[in-house]
């Protein structure tokens, strides 16, 4: 493998262990602080990256590290109908090497940003999933009023539509490591945009 492919899986695998590190904190209930907020809009912590459009599109994590992008899209079958055994496809966009799609690496899908603990009721045609590296959150794939998908999620006591979370990572030491996390969404009842802000301690 050349040094540069080896460096790009390395720096990929470490950026997933200090995903898991804030998951293993949130997970045990330990030293973390969470806030809800309400907002006037949903922002762009960093305007100048890439916002992904990709069809069927759930939601999106970036990272402040750089503009590449994790994107969770509704997995549907060509009559439209979402698979139940295989409802989300999570990959990478790479905007900040080309801009485009590539898969995330079994380590990224095992550790951090993988779709695991997926079940539906046929009754009511809801799938229930989360992402590896935060078992304690657990979204909801939905279609709105529309027929669009949609992740639901809790922002404290409030159901909202998640757009998008945006991870504050430190990689000035040996393994970087999230220090903060920020999820945006919209209130389902409301219809105000909402923050969530979590600082691990």
């Amino acid at each position: 493998m050349p040094a540069m492919a080896m460096h790009r899986l390395l720096v990929r695998a470490a950026a997933a262990v200090g995903l898991l590190l804030i998951a293993n904190v949130e997970a045990g209930g330990r030293e973390l602080t969470s806030q809800v907020t309400e907002l006037d809009h949903i922002p762009s912590v960093r305007a100048e990256f890439p916002v992904p459009s990709d069809p069927n599109m759930l939601f999106y994590i970036q990272r402040s590290v750089n503009a590449n992008t994790v994107v969770y899209t509704a997995h549907v079958d060509p009559r439209g109908r979402i698979d139940p055994d295989e409802p989300v496809d999570v990959y990478w966009k790479w905007y900040n090497v080309d801009g485009q799609r590539k898969p995330i690496s079994l380590i990224e899908r095992v550790m951090a940003y993988g779709v695991k603990s997926v079940a539906h009721s046929e009754s009511s045609r809801t799938v229930s999933f989360k992402v590896a590296a935060l078992p304690e959150r657990e979204l909801l794939l939905e279609r709105d009023d529309h027929g669009h998908a949609e992740a639901l999620t809790r922002f404290g006591d409030r159901t909202a539509r998640l757009i998008y979370v945006y991870l504050q990572v430190d990689d000035s030491g040996l393994l970087p490591k999230v220090t903060a996390m920020d999820l945006f969404g919209i209130d389902k009842l409301s219809g105000k945009p909402l923050r969530e802000h979590v600082i691990p301690r």
